[in-house]
């Protein structure tokens, strides 16, 4: 499965269903080439992730943390967890598993979920994990989840106990393995995180206003230089930057689903001038408002 966009809430919770309810994972297999934005952007979901490259070299944003990985590599996040994923080059790929835990343990009080299920879910000390091919454990994983992608493709009768038998053995190497300490140092980070949650979500919603950083530290309760630390720790960003960002995504869905001039566009989004507007667009989408349009309207 292919989507072309990351849909997102005001809180930057991503509004897309994985799976069913009745069997609660879902397998996409990504060309970046065919995302309208190039790249999936900052989201998180409360599922978790497990995600294999397979071609070209992917950069995986989290935790504050930039961390490029080469093909037959991966990386598995936990739930709620902010993150985006950039290509590094033109021509990558990639595949991921996102599930919920209850395919893990349905039963909230049941001795599985209580002993191996929660303690990884609560610990705020496990946001991420990089699966790389030369550690054993890790590279179980890896074949763990390739083998999931290839029976979520064919589909066979009984293939959703094979998901699950194989969803079990990660979890199980990862408990054995993983080794996921309590240090109270992310503690910080996961404050940092709440806080730039709010901050996101104001911006979200009044991006098409003048707003200032004054506004934006304001809304999340901070100073404006903690909230610019707090950015920069959290995303590698500044309040700017992402503002910038987010406008233009914005205008992107505009380019391609109305008939408005890009210079009414440019001034929806928050852009006071449409020679700014087409500056900052290139850089972000690699191409000028009108190409993007003619490449991606509907």
């Amino acid at each position: 499965m292919q989507v072309s966009k990351i849909e997102v809430n005001h809180n930057l919770q991503e509004i897309k269903k994985h799976g069913a309810s009745d069997l609660p994972i879902a397998v996409y297999n990504d060309d970046f080439s065919l995302f309208e934005e190039g790249y999936i952007r900052w989201h998180w979901h409360k599922e978790l992730q497990i995600s294999y490259v397979l071609s070209d070299k992917i950069c995986f944003y989290i935790d504050g943390k930039e961390i490029v990985l080469e093909p037959k590599n991966g990386i598995m996040f936990n739930a709620n967890v902010l993150h985006q994923i950039k290509p590094y080059n033109n021509n990558c790929s990639m595949f991921s598993i996102v599930f919920d835990s209850v395919f893990i343990s349905p039963n909230n009080d049941s001795l599985i979920r209580k002993i191996y299920v929660e303690p990884i879910l609560n610990n705020s000390d496990f946001k991420f994990i990089i699966l790389k091919n030369e550690v054993e454990w890790q590279k179980q994983i890896l074949e763990y989840s390739k083998d999931i992608n290839r029976i979520f493709k064919l589909k066979e009768y009984g293939h959703e106990l094979e998901i699950k038998n194989y969803l079990n053995l990660i979890w199980l190497t990862l408990v054995r393995n993983a080794g996921i300490n309590h240090e109270n140092n992310n503690e910080i980070s996961k404050y940092d995180e709440d806080r730039v949650k709010i901050a996101l979500k104001y911006i979200n919603s009044n991006y098409s206003n003048n707003i200032s950083l004054s506004d934006i530290a304001k809304a999340a309760n901070i100073s404006r230089s903690e909230c610019c630390r707090s950015f920069k720790r959290v995303l590698k960003n500044t309040p700017f930057e992402y503002l910038m960002e987010y406008r233009i995504l914005k205008s992107s869905h505009y380019l391609c689903n109305t008939n408005k001039s890009i210079a009414n566009i440019a001034i929806d989004v928050g852009f006071n001038g449409i020679s700014y507007y087409g500056k900052i667009f290139k850089k972000y989408m690699g191409c000028t408002p009108s190409q993007y349009r003619a490449r991606y309207r509907k």
